[in-house]
Parts: C-alpha cells; sequence; structure tokens
C-alpha cells in the first residue's frame, strides 16, 4: 500500500508542475500614452507579445482619466500629446493619491533639457529618447523598471 502511495504521488507532482502556467501571476499593466497612432500600435504590439496588458491613450487627458480609473503598473509617456501636455498630464497625476505613485518612464522625440529636468523633479523613472532607442531597447528598459525579467 506504501508503495502505491509512493508511485501516486511520484505522478501526481510533475504533473501538477507540468500543468501550471508559466506565469503565475497577472500581465502587468502599462498605460502607453502616445498620439502617433503608428508608434503607439507598434509599441502596443511589442508590449503585448512580451506578456504585458496594454492599455492605450492618444492624448494626455485620456491617459489621466485612464490613469486614476484603472488599475496601471506603469505609464510610458509622450510629451507631446493633444489636449494636455505629458507635463501637464503627470502634473495632475501627481496632485492625486493613486497617481503619485505610478512609475512612469517618459519616451520621446522632445530633447529639450526644461522638459527634462521638469519630468525627473515629477519624479519619472526615466527620460527616454525615441529615436535614440530601438523597441526592443525601449521594452527591456519598461521590464527592468518592472522588475520583470
Amino acid at each position: 500500500m506504501v508503495n502505491a502511495n509512493q508511485s501516486h504521488d511520484t505522478q501526481q507532482a510533475p504533473a501538477v508542475l507540468g500543468s501550471a502556467p508559466p506565469a503565475q501571476t497577472p500581465a502587468s499593466v502599462i498605460l502607453l500614452a502616445e498620439d502617433d497612432s503608428l508608434l503607439a500600435n507598434m509599441y502596443k504590439t511589442k508590449f503585448t507579445k512580451e506578456g504585458f496588458q496594454v492599455l492605450t491613450a492618444e492624448d494626455g487627458e485620456t491617459a489621466l482619466k485612464i490613469a486614476l480609473e484603472q488599475k496601471v503598473d506603469l505609464i510610458v509617456l509622450d510629451i507631446m500629446m493633444p489636449k494636455l501636455s505629458g507635463i501637464d498630464m503627470l502634473k495632475k497625476l501627481r496632485q492625486e493619491p493613486k497617481g503619485a505613485k505610478i512609475p512612469v518612464v517618459v519616451l520621446s522625440n522632445l530633447a529639450q533639457q526644461k522638459e527634462a529636468q521638469e519630468a525627473i523633479q515629477l519624479g519619472v523613472k526615466e527620460f527616454l529618447i525615441k529615436a535614440n532607442l530601438t523597441p526592443s531597447q525601449v521594452v527591456a528598459k519598461i521590464k527592468q523598471h518592472l522588475g520583470v525579467s
């Protein structure tokens, strides 16, 4: 009888381990605030292929609304956007208790020192210049900030 139970346990353990999904935790949610639809679609596809759930906003007002109403683990934020610039969106986000701690990575082609300094003062994790990085490099940096390998 003991041998039968041992055999049964031995068979069960690999089956349980083998049947478990590779990722037990829910996918990290990224809010991609980008007004260029071509870039937004490219980055959304790239992040989705890497296992992230991606919410998109094509202007600063929509990005702010989504950030405050949805569960968001990290925001990828463009600076030059309609309705509300990335900096203005970030200022309003940081005034809200829910938005004060959401990690933000700026991804912009605007390389002005003033905007970069202002974004850093508002607590962004990193200020990335689109033209200087491939999409794969951007994804790698976002993974770093989320602690995902």
